[in-house]
């Protein structure tokens, strides 16, 4: 079983992805054919009262052109400097990179966003919704029980995503 610190640094470091896709779901526009992060100001100020460690991700890519590449960055960035030496040690943020469990994380969170693409589509929703949806989603004996079968796998195992019949 992992150790205290590393479980907080796994939350951490998933929040920080979660947050991330969040942004870009919903705030990239195109403009002269680039793609701009346009976050309002009222959307800010509510990360900021809600989630304040991720309103300096936010102002890091807010009204900024934005790739594939440039989001990676951003996000490594705001992770080694925001955790990796200063909230835990300098050895927790790469175990928890290079661990099992952070890529299930961020497997089940990019499943979990697929399977209810449209939901969320539907209308703008705050980062704290999506965490509260994504929880629950995750409560669900199916996906517990999918969980567990990850967790045990042999590395490279096939195994069927959860068959969750509820909308959120």
């Amino acid at each position: 079983m992992q150790n205290k610190a590393f479980l907080r640094a796994l939350d951490d470091v998933s929040e920080v992805f979660m947050f991330d896709q969040w942004l870009r779901f919903y705030f990239i526009f195109e403009e002269d054919k680039k793609l701009i992060v346009k976050v309002p100001k009222e959307v800010g100020d509510q990360v900021e009262k809600d989630h304040p460690v991720m309103k300096g991700l936010l102002d890091m890519f807010n009204n900024e052109e934005i790739d594939q590449q440039k989001s990676t960055n951003n996000v490594c960035a705001f992770i080694g400097a925001r955790f990796d030496g200063t909230k835990y040690t300098g050895k927790i943020i790469p175990k928890v990179f290079d661990s099992k469990n952070f890529k299930i994380e961020t497997y089940l969170f990019s499943l979990w966003m697929k399977g209810h693409e449209t939901y969320l589509e539907s209308e703008v929703m705050t980062f704290g919704d999506w965490k509260e949806l994504y929880a629950g989603w995750k409560d669900q004996d199916e996906v517990k029980n999918y969980i567990s079968r990850l967790t045990k796998a042999a590395p490279g195992a096939a195994i069927q995503p959860p068959t969750c019949t509820t909308v959120q």
